[in-house]
Parts: C-alpha cells; structure tokens; sequence
C-alpha cells in the first residue's frame, strides 16, 4: 500500500536537544460545554464563528479597509475561539481570511468575515449584515426566512444555542463551500465568500414574508442556485486577472454546485446537534466533484451531474483514514518496528537505532470514495518532537504536501516543486539552526524517495542535506543524529479530515515553527495530530 511517509525534515535534528521551554499546546477536539453563558456585547474580546475557530486572527480595522495595517489592534483566537485585544476596539472587527481553523470542517475560513463594532461574535451572520446593506429591521426579516428569528448576531454564537445551531451551520455550509469550490479551481475564494453572503441576503430579502429557506427543497435549491451564481462568479479570476472557468465551464460549475450543496446542507438541518451534523460539515463532496469534473466537458459535466445526484453516497462520510492504526518505523538496514496509534502513543522502543541508521515513519493511509479529489489535496504538514529529558525541541514543516486517492483507495503522497520548507532547532548551548521559510531545493538535495512504499521522505538525503545547508553546524548535527533517549513526537496535517481506522477523528494540534534568532514563527500548521513517544 502507497503510505505517506510522515518523517519530515525536522526528525533529522530531534535527538539530544536541550532547553528551549517544551512543546506547543495541543487543542481539543471538541466544542467547550453548552452551558457556557453566550458572550456581551463589548469593545475588547469576542469569539470568532463558524463552528468555533481556532488560531484565528482578528483584528480591529480602524480605518475600515479590510486590511490589517499597522498599529491596528489584532489576536489569535484560542481553542474556544476566543480572541482579546490589546485595546478596546470601537471599530469593525475582521478576520483575516485563511487563518486557524474551524473545528467541525478542519480547514481555515477561505473568506472574511467582519463585524460591526462592539460586537462579541464575529461570524458569516455578522458578516452577512455587515454586506448586506439592509437596514436592522429587512435584516431580521431575513434572519426570520432563514430559521434564525430573533437573534441578535452581535452575540449569536450558534455553538451555545441548541436549537438553531444546525440551521446556522446550513447556512455556513453553503457559504463554505462555494468558497472552497473556489478556491480549489484557484480563483478567488475570498471574494466568492463575499458575494455569497451578500446574495444569500439579498435573495432572501426579496422573497415573500412566508418563504422559508429550508421550508421545501425548491426553495433551498433557489436559494444556493442564487448564492452560487453570485459567488462563483465574483470568485472566478486568480491571481493575475484571469477567468479560471468559460462562460460554459461557470453555467456547469454552478449547477453541479447547487445540486450537491443542497443535499448536504438538507442533511445538515436535519440534525439534532452539531455533533450530530460535523460529518457533513466536514463533508467536501460537493466540492471535490466540481472540482473533478472537466467543467468544458460535456460527458464529464453529465457523470459529474450523475454523482451529485446520488444522495446516498454524497450523504456518507468523506474522510482520509489511516488504515489499521498502523505506524511503521523502518531503519535503513534490517526489519522495520510495527506498532499501532495506540502504542505509539504509549511508547515505541527502537532498540540498537539512532536517527543516523533510521530511515522513515509510515503511516499507511486510505481514503472513502469522496474524500479526496481526483487531483489530489494540498495540506501542510509538520513534525515537532521535543526531549522528554532536557525540554528540547526540533520543529519543521513542509507547506505543500499533495494527497492523491489511487483507484484501490490508499492514498500516495507527493510534495509540490513550489513547496517551502520550514526548520528550528534550539540546542542547549543556546545554538540556533533554522530555514526561516525556504524552498525545497535550498536544502541541496532531493526530498522524494522512490521505494517500494510509494513516495517519501528519505531521512538520509535529508541529513546530507543539513549538512549542506548549514556546514558551520556539522558536528552539532552528527552529534543530534547519534544520541538517545525518549522523545515525545507529534505530526500535524492541517487542511485534511484525519480519522482512525474505524472513523473517529484523530486528537488536533499544532506546531508553529519558530524563527533563529527571533518570536517570529516561520509555519504555523494546525488541524489533526499524531502524537507518540520513541525511545531509541
């Protein structure tokens, strides 16, 4: 089976490291409790919405141009989705777009949102509002045909109220996924964000006191046809001006678009918690098959319009598994070490190894029939592992890790020629080594090893490749290659729905990769973690 191959640059350096202050935290993997009190209104703090989202930045935009500029105030939200300034903020609050992560989806908000000052929750409603252009009393009117009556969106926070918290999610699933239709064609996600929100008002505004997005399935369907046609449109030039999609490629991507979505936000408002509903919130289906599908194409268009059609397996849960909890870890010579998650985390012993004989970690991957596209996922992917002895810690990551799905279901494993990679170590003596953000090639030799495993990681190129990129530091890194220990070890995939075996969702973290000499981080990576402990 083609495994990927999770031992990135930074296990070159991650033995006998001293004293740079421990590992990063690791985030929950749940909602806090619903009987969290729903947060005021006021100038200082708030929580940033979808479903909760983590590591995301707000800032204050004092002068209301959607750009963080300096001097404004700005904050990452915490594992509640929390975020406080420095200062009290009388001004918008606004995202920046593509930024943390959200809880149910694992992937960061492709648009920005933005909220009127004061508020205490930041969120797609808030942002509805904010672009809307609809006076307070057309827009509870909206808020009433869209199942969400009396709410006041300066402090609706749809995790702490059980009973809208799915038709609120709905509604964020069309927005989303218009966005990461988007995104994925490599237009402009965060101006289909935008438009959507401002359509989806704007069309419910018009529609007659009775109308009811979810009251029948014509309705929902005009709704998210009038939501898409706004949002692929304004979404369809990537970064140099360009249309991404014909004219005949847009009219197909917006009908496979409505039909799809449709059935997933159905289902969704159809359940009985957010936790009932995070698998299809998680669900990119719809997304993939747009994305799939040869737009120009009228055959493809036709099997594309077959797939999204097909409501029992576009209502299953899509996700990228590893298969039997299985991990690997094989030494250049002799026969690799098998264990499961479980006792990775517990404890591997590699007796008679050092990094200098070990060659990679396998973690075997496999993935439903909709959990990947057919042209493959980008994630990041980062590795920190810290002495359990000394606090020592070595941190990487690689930003463009490409995830395919072969016709058996496993999953293959390939890095992008324009990815970046990301490296820190911090020694006892006070040694500083790291890339900061540098290409692939910086490192002097080839990454992708060809074995009978599929692509990877080769471990021993990699060291060549230290030695290279930083001679001064030879001895310090044969030194690192050489010593034992226990090391705590912990992989983060960000942008990817990461799950056991038998499809539970896998613990989430983060790594943020630090830069020599400075509290810069180089790589922030957060989404879904493997943690364990090796003891060589």
């Amino acid at each position: 089976m083609p495994p990927l191959r999770l031992l990135s640059a930074s296990i070159v350096l991650a033995l006998g490291l001293s004293a740079c202050g421990g590992g990063g935290d690791t985030t929950p993997s749940t909602a806090p409790d619903a009987g969290t009190p729903t947060p005021s209104a006021n100038a200082l703090s708030g929580v940033l919405v979808d479903d909760l989202i983590v590591g995301g930045t707000v800032f204050c935009d004092g002068n209301e141009n959607g750009v963080l500029d300096a001097g404004e105030s700005s904050a990452t939200t915490d594992a509640s989705g929390q975020y406080t300034f420095d200062k009290a903020c009388f001004a918008s609050i606004v995202s920046v777009a593509g930024t943390g992560y959200d809880l149910s989806t694992l992937k960061a908000p492709k648009g920005q949102y933005r909220a009127k000052a004061g508020s205490a929750v930041v969120s797609p409603f808030t942002t509805m509002q904010a672009l809307s252009g609809l006076s307070d009393a057309e827009f509870q009117a909206v808020l009433a045909k869209l199942g969400l009556a009396g709410i006041d969106v300066t402090t609706f926070d749809p995790t702490k109220d059980s009973t809208r918290a799915t038709t609120a999610a709905a509604i964020a699933k069309i927005l989303n996924d218009i966005s990461d239709i988007v995104a994925a064609a490599g237009g402009d996600a965060s101006a289909a964000f935008k438009a959507s929100a401002m359509a989806m008002a704007r069309h419910m505004h018009t529609r007659a006191s009775t109308s009811t997005a979810f009251g029948t399935d014509t309705e929902l369907s005009e709704l998210i046809a009038a939501t898409a046609d706004a949002g692929l449109v304004a979404g369809n030039r990537n970064s140099t001006g360009g249309a991404v999609w014909t004219d005949k490629a847009l009219g197909n991507a917006k009908a496979l678009a409505t039909t799809g979505i449709t059935t997933l936000a159905g289902n969704i408002k159809k359940r009985t918690s957010l936790a009932d509903a995070r698998d299809d919130l998680g669900n990119s289906a719809a997304v993939h098959i747009v994305g799939d599908t040869d737009l120009d194409n009228d055959t493809q268009v036709s099997e594309g319009s077959a797939k999204v059609r097909n409501t029992v397996e576009l209502s299953k849960a899509q996700y990228v598994s590893i298969q039997g909890d299985a991990v690997t870890v094989a030494p250049v010579t002799g026969e690799p070490f098998h264990d499961t998650l479980a006792q990775f985390a517990s404890g591997m012993r590699l007796q008679g190894q050092t990094l200098a004989t070990l060659g990679h970690v396998l973690l075997p991957l496999e993935s439903t029939v909709l959990g990947l596209p057919r042209n493959g996922a980008v994630v990041a992917l980062a590795l920190e592992i810290e002495n359990t002895s000394t606090g020592g810690m070595m941190q990487g990551a690689i930003d463009k890790v490409v995830l395919t799905r072969n016709t058996n279901g496993t999953v293959s494993a390939a890095i992008r020629s324009d990815a970046k990679l990301h490296l820190y170590l911090h020694t006892a003596s006070g040694i500083e080594i790291g890339t900061g953000s540098a290409p692939l090639q910086g490192v002097g030799t080839p990454l992708l090893a060809n074995t009978a495993g599929g692509l990877g990681i080769d471990l021993q190129k990699l060291a060549s490749g230290m030695h290279k990129h930083f001679p001064d530091n030879a001895s310090l890194i044969d030194k690192v290659l050489h010593e034992t220990g226990t090391f705590r070890m912990r992989v983060v995939v960000s942008e990817m729905d990461f799950r056991h075996a038998d499809g539970t969702r896998l613990a989430l973290g983060k790594v943020a990769v630090k830069v020599p000499g400075s509290d810069a981080v180089a790589k922030k990576v957060s989404g879904v973690a493997v943690s364990g402990l090796v003891t060589f």
